[in-house]
């Protein structure tokens, strides 16, 4: 389904926010209805009988569709103005790999170089408190992948986050991805606004809020899963035992993203986290990321070969 006008995506947007009505439910209305605007003009009791909806959810769906279109419109165009692609989970442009995960963004925005997303892509990540020698490591192998046409993913924290996206932009082909836990027009944090800008010419911003949502401690956590859920593999450079370095961890091993850490040998502090990622989710040490672009070389390789063999039986 692509969303072709304003309206359809002014419905989009409220259809999304109605709690509990994930992709599954949403594709399931569209395969009765066909489109965003047959949904809304359906009756509640039609709408409940589909068995997609219970009382609660049907409540705040009567309550958005009622809510004056006045401010997603004043979105739309603010993006607009600000070059923000508004992209809806079944328009063809959504990254595929998002798909597959569990709890999907509904929508995303972005900003910059959208091919980025069918590149093949690392995520370095972790902690903020990390020491020299980690921020150095994460810059120094961030150049590396880009020295090799590997986009960059990380979250745009201090710490280790910016230093792997500074380092990609090292080189003026370096391309990186920046996933943000608030809206393009209120990015989090402050001191890294000029990183942001740099990225947005010349890489790519992710988020799956409104552009004026400031962020918040559940949607920076919650970001993690775009994160790693966009990356062919996920590197964690340096964590202690807690934090959101370890909640990405335990989401791309969920995900069934390889996982990689530095040799604990290099004293890249904090690293008591890395012993847990090596001990319970099969993280793998490397201090060569040459074996990692060869991997996602590799993977990509039979990826394709597997493409042009189904595309025999289709």
């Amino acid at each position: 389904m692509k969303i072709f006008n304003e309206n359809e995506l002014v419905n989009w947007m409220k259809l999304t926010r109605v709690p509990k009505l994930g992709p599954k439910k949403i594709k399931d209305l569209l395969e009765i209805y066909k489109n965003i605007d047959n949904i809304v003009l359906t009756s509640s009791e039609e709408l409940i009988r589909t068995r997609l909806f219970n009382q609660d959810m049907m409540k705040e769906w009567e309550k958005l569709k009622k809510a004056s279109n006045e401010n997603f419109y004043k979105v739309i165009h603010e993006c607009k103005e600000n070059k923000i692609q508004i992209v809806a989970f079944f328009d063809s442009e959504y990254p595929d790999s998002l798909r597959r995960i569990p709890y999907p963004p509904l929508t995303l925005f972005l900003k910059g170089d959208t091919f980025l997303l069918k590149t093949l892509k690392v995520a370095i990540v972790g902690t903020r408190k990390a020491n020299e020698e980690a921020k150095k490591w994460a810059f120094e192998k961030a150049r590396i992948f880009a020295e090799n046409d590997i986009t960059v993913v990380s979250g745009g924290a201090i710490g280790i986050d910016a230093s792997a996206h500074k380092g990609t932009l090292e080189l003026s082909k370096g391309k990186t991805i920046c996933v943000l836990g608030s809206g393009f027009f209120k990015m989090y944090p402050k001191e890294n606004i000029s990183l942001f800008e740099e990225i947005g010419k010349r890489g790519l911003l992710v988020s799956e809020h409104l552009p004026n949502f400031p962020g918040s401690r559940i949607s920076l956590i919650q970001r993690n899963r775009i994160t790693s859920g966009l990356s062919n593999v996920i590197i964690v450079v340096a964590s202690g035992t807690h934090g959101g370095a370890m909640v990405q961890i335990k989401i791309a091993f969920e995900q069934r993203i390889p996982i990689f850490c530095p040799k604990l040998s290099l004293n890249l502090e904090p690293n008591e986290g890395l012993r847990q990622v090596i001990d319970e989710w099969g993280g793998k040490e490397t201090d060569d990321v040459y074996e990692i672009i060869a991997l996602l070389n590799r993977n990509e390789k039979t990826r394709m070969k597997n493409q042009v063999t189904l595309s025999q039986f289709a």
